[in-house]
């Protein structure tokens, strides 16, 4: 099994060099099901199997691009649909279902974290939303050392540092609620409209 894996390895990573030739294609192509996703590369991703399959588990080594997956390790994961636990330094997905670990989770579509994302910086809706320590839970609440929201009303923030561009509630340090009676507070702050 260890010998099978090395070879799908080093398969991927010479494939890898062609990259931009093999960004959207995989090594094997046409199957809408990988039952086991491994991907190389840096910048563009060379997978083994088509970028649009959906995947039960995936693993990739600088980075793995992939539809959908279940289970996914990497270094750099882009993925369009998480629906189950996603563990990588650096992550770039459309729409969260599940779990994502890191160092750098990115929901790059507004409003589409439907699970919780546990991350040193959490950023959401391209650079809308920028979380600092914290997990962020459906996108409704926010617990983390340095919180900002936008886009998304009803949010309920805890952390030092929390400012938003909506309507809801924060508990912290020091608080920036743009829409509040009072922008600036500091232990509470609200806006209700």
């Amino acid at each position: 099994m260890k010998k099978i894996l090395l070879v799908i390895l080093s398969v991927v990573v010479v494939f890898s060099a062609f990259a931009g030739e093999f960004y959207s294609k995989g090594v094997i192509s046409g199957w809408k099901f990988a039952p086991v996703q491994v991907g190389a590369g840096i910048f563009e991703s060379a997978n083994l199997f088509d970028a649009d399959s959906v995947a039960l588990f995936s693993i990739g080594l600088a980075g793995i691009q992939q539809q959908a997956s279940i289970i996914s390790l990497g270094g750099m994961t882009r993925l369009e649909n998480n629906y189950g636990i996603q563990l990588s330094a650096a992550s770039l997905t459309d729409r969260n279902y599940g779990l994502m670990i890191g160092l750098l989770e990115n929901c790059t579509d507004v409003n589409k974290n439907y699970g919780i994302k546990i991350g040193i910086t959490n950023i959401s809706g391209k650079f809308a939303k920028f979380q600092l320590l914290g997990i962020d839970f459906f996108d409704y609440l926010q617990v983390g050392f340095l919180n900002g929201h936008t886009y998304i009303d009803n949010v309920l923030q805890i952390g030092i540092f929390n400012t938003t561009s909506n309507d809801g509630v924060q508990i912290g340090l020091l608080n920036y609620n743009e829409n509040a009676l009072i922008k600036w507070m500091p232990l509470f702050n609200f806006s209700w409209h």
